[in-house]
């Protein structure tokens, strides 16, 4: 994986565009600390974004307090809850 300053792919892009469309990821930098990455696009995609945004959640919601509301919903309400998020 190559790392990038955000000037570098600004000043780039149609490069950058071409190496990720090659298969090569790249770590973009601002200010000397990762921002993001760039990824190129497969069959995997898809899954690999609903996993990363999982384990955001999952992490959003440990370090949130729990509400009286929240701590009276079944399993099958949290269920139904977290389907119409993604429906």
């Amino acid at each position: 994986m190559q790392t990038l300053t955000s000037r570098d792919v600004q000043k780039n892009f149609g490069h950058v565009a071409d190496m990720v469309a090659a298969g090569q990821s790249v770590r973009v930098t601002k200010y000397g600390r990762p921002a993001f990455l760039i990824i190129p696009e497969s069959e995997d995609s898809d899954e690999i974004l609903r996993r990363v945004a999982g384990r955001r959640l999952t992490g959003l919601l440990r370090s949130s307090a729990a509400t009286s509301a929240a701590k009276t919903l079944s399993p099958d309400e949290v269920r139904q809850l977290i389907d119409s998020c993604f429906a």
